[in-house]
């Protein structure tokens, strides 16, 4: 047999396997669902600030839907009511860094058990906390599903998501079963951030990951699809980084420097820069800049977005750039200007893309900015601790197999300016004077 013959044989029988297996998982996660009970989607917080939070549920058939919530140190309740399928609440006028406890009322019933969240730090509060990367998850498989008992159990301040939330085709159906039905214990504490990836914005251009992430009033960016948000002394930036043609015409495209996302990012990387408040920057979406990921289906390096925002992160100092895609593990040595650098010196491209999705004629190499590579199932721990950051890559068993740590260059660090101020005090002659006072509690002005 010719040797054209017996290649065009074998790309006919792969494209053939492959569509099976796409078309078993379609008519899999197409069966009509019998719904379990009242609610359909579990209570998950869409955004936090140090003091507000939004949260949103959904119920199958239009109810009648209320939260209360409260502290241990103010036991007044406060009850909001509204009425339809999607319930979303905003709670407004919070205290920072505060724990508050919840419940959730459907039709004169308490249907929730109570919850607890806790808002964030005021900006600039260089305290440690801890959240968890993942990517490529949605796929409701046995690897997906043992991560998930890990970050299920886990405490993190919040959650980032590097795209291909819900497979095969981010229908709302696959947001509801292999997103919100695997992840609810984790989501009711803590908010997740997301990036879109390309799975999520294949039905009707992501308009169930837009209905499901939207932020009443939208984000800052004019845009659902990119956004920032800060946490203590450091900024997050999410990006769309999805390119193809008709993406681009509806969206826009990161990699044209006239583009809104491209002007966006370059203000927001500066005002980062410039914030005293503000020491970490960390950008995280969903194409993976630098990746020595082989194999059929295996995507490697994604040069347009490599073009588009390493130069970028070159020129502000972005210490760690996090995305997924490639459906592995891996952690590059810090790059500027396309070459290593010393720990500290250049950006630290971590792929966390081994969430769940499958494996299918994949494969994970090496090159030249190659710290550390694996196929293998994962999700990402990472700690900030003032300048200090370290990072643990987390597998199926719940064991750490890899881990890396750097703190920032002295030259990125900013002062705490709030400590080195000087307090201002009475002169002693006014303290005789006053002597009673009118107490106020937080929030309020005596």
């Amino acid at each position: 047999m010719h040797r054209p013959l017996v290649l065009a044989l074998l790309v006919l029988t792969v494209s053939l396997g492959l569509r099976c297996a796409r078309n078993a998982e379609r008519a899999e996660i197409d069966e009509p669902i019998t719904p379990p009970g009242t609610v359909e989607r579990e209570p998950y917080f869409v955004w936090m600030t140090d003091s507000s939070a939004v949260i949103r549920w959904r119920t199958w058939q239009p109810a009648e839907s209320g939260i209360r919530f409260w502290t241990e140190a103010d036991t007044t309740e406060l009850l909001l009511e509204q009425e339809g399928r999607v319930h979303t609440f905003q709670m407004l006028q919070l205290q920072p860094a505060t724990t508050y406890h919840y419940e959730i009322r459907l039709n004169d019933t308490l249907w929730s058990k109570t919850a607890d969240f806790t808002t964030f730090p005021l900006p600039g509060a260089k305290d440690p906390f801890t959240f968890l990367v993942m990517g490529d998850t949605g796929m409701n498989n046995a690897p997906q599903l043992a991560l998930a008992a890990h970050i299920n159990e886990e405490t993190p301040s919040f959650i980032l998501h590097v795209g291909d939330i819900a497979y095969v085709d981010g229908t709302d159906r696959e947001f509801t079963v292999n997103h919100f039905g695997v992840y609810a214990p984790v989501l009711q504490r803590a908010p997740l951030f997301p990036a879109p990836g390309d799975h999520d914005m294949r039905t009707n251009f992501g308009e169930p990951y837009i209905e499901a992430f939207d932020v009443p009033g939208g984000h800052d960016s004019g845009s659902p699809l990119y956004y920032s948000f800060t946490y203590g002394n450091a900024r997050f930036i999410s990006l769309d980084t999805k390119d193809d043609p008709e993406h681009e015409a509806r969206f826009g495209y990161l990699g044209d420097p006239t583009s809104d996302q491209y002007q966006w990012l370059l203000q927001q990387l500066s005002d980062a820069r410039a914030d005293p408040l503000i020491d970490w920057t960390i950008v995280f979406f969903h194409h993976a800049p630098y990746s020595a990921s082989t194999g059929f289906g295996g995507h490697g390096s994604h040069l347009p977005t490599r073009r588009a925002v390493s130069p970028l992160f070159d020129g502000y100092r972005v210490p760690l750039a996090l995305s997924g895609h490639d459906h592995d593990y891996q952690r590059s040595r810090p790059i500027r200007g396309n070459t290593v650098e010393d720990d500290g010196e250049g950006t630290v491209y971590v792929v966390t893309g081994g969430g769940g999705g499958r494996w299918t004629f994949r494969g994970t190499g090496t090159d030249w900015f190659t710290a550390y590579s694996e196929q293998i199932n994962e999700y990402v721990r990472i700690t900030i601790d003032h300048y200090d950051l370290k990072l643990e890559a987390i597998n199926t068993s719940g064991n750490v197999f890899d881990t890396y740590e750097f703190s920032l260059p002295e030259e990125l660090r900013k002062p705490d300016t709030r400590l080195t101020e000087p307090v201002a005090l009475p002169p002693p002659e006014a303290e005789a004077e006053t002597e009673t006072s009118t107490a106020s509690t937080p929030g309020t002005t005596p």
